[in-house]
Formats: C-alpha cells, sequence, structure tokens
C-alpha cells in the first residue's frame, strides 16, 4: 500500500471480481473538519487532524456477517464492542480517539477476515495489518489516531 498517511479508507473485496465487492461506508468526525463520509476506498479525512469520532456499516447489510467495533478515547478508555453503524466517540468535546480494534460476528463470520491499519501522531509508519478485533494504536500515550484504512476479505 502506498499511501497510508492519513484518513479512513473504507474498502473491501470479496472473491475474484468487481462484482464481488463488498462496500464499507464510513463517517470520520475529525478535529476542525467535522463529519466527512465515504464511500469506495476514500481517504478520510483529508487533512492530518485528530480523528474524534467514527462509524461504519456494510453499505448491504449480510445476514451472516456482521461488523463491530470498539474505540479507546482520551480520558475516557475503552467504549466497549458497538455494532456496526453506532458513533464510536465523541463528538463537540475535542476529545482524541487514541486506538480502535474491529472484528466480525455471525454465522458466517469464519468465512472472512477484517483487516485494519492506523496512523498514529509521532509514529512514521502505520501499524498493521491487523485482524479480527486486534487494537490498532495505542492507549496511555496520549497519541493522537490521525488515520484508518479497513478491509474485508473472503478466506
Amino acid at each position: 500500500m502506498k499511501s497510508l498517511l492519513v484518513g479512513m479508507m473504507l474498502a473491501s473485496t470479496l472473491g475474484a471480481g468487481p462484482s464481488k465487492t463488498v462496500e464499507l461506508v464510513g463517517t470520520v468526525h475529525s478535529e476542525d473538519i467535522g463529519n466527512q463520509s465515504s464511500r469506495r476506498a476514500t481517504w478520510l479525512p483529508t487533512q492530518p487532524k485528530r480523528i474524534e469520532q467514527f462509524e461504519f456499516h456494510l453499505k448491504r447489510p449480510m445476514k451472516a456477517v456482521q461488523l463491530e467495533y470498539q474505540c479507546h478515547l482520551q480520558d475516557i478508555g475503552d467504549s466497549g464492542w458497538l455494532p456496526e453503524g453506532t458513533p464510536c466517540g465523541t463528538q463537540g468535546e475535542s476529545r482524541r480517539l487514541e486506538a480502535f480494534g474491529i472484528r466480525l460476528r455471525g454465522e458466517g463470520a469464519h468465512l472472512y477476515t477484517v483487516r485494519y491499519w492506523c496512523k498514529v501522531e509521532g509514529m512514521e509508519r502505520p501499524m498493521g495489518p491487523l485482524t479480527d478485533g486486534a487494537i490498532c494504536g495505542t492507549t496511555g500515550e496520549g497519541r493522537k489516531l490521525l488515520g484508518m484504512q479497513v478491509e474485508l476479505v473472503r478466506k
């Protein structure tokens, strides 16, 4: 991957061809920018700003597979696991998102892997790929989360 610098990239490819693509749709709320929505492998935010909140979901829900995620917030800690489409983080509090994890649930979850990367303030290279609920980012170090990349792939 060439450009893992800032923002959230939401992309997912299942199977061999483009007709098997599962699109993830998401929104990132970042410092001084506010909400920016993403579809089809777009990076958010458009500038390297502190991410404060995110949410995403499958554009076309799958009965057997659902996403869930958690985040680690400045002065709050871990959010606990949240179902897809639920905001993770805060708005209007200037509170940084420091880490996140994503996993799959449902009877078809064993057929897919969710992979993700993150860009953290003060780290030259992105962390990842991480999978299946592992924490991307830092906790207890006070570092801003500046970017996210997420993909869902068939095993």
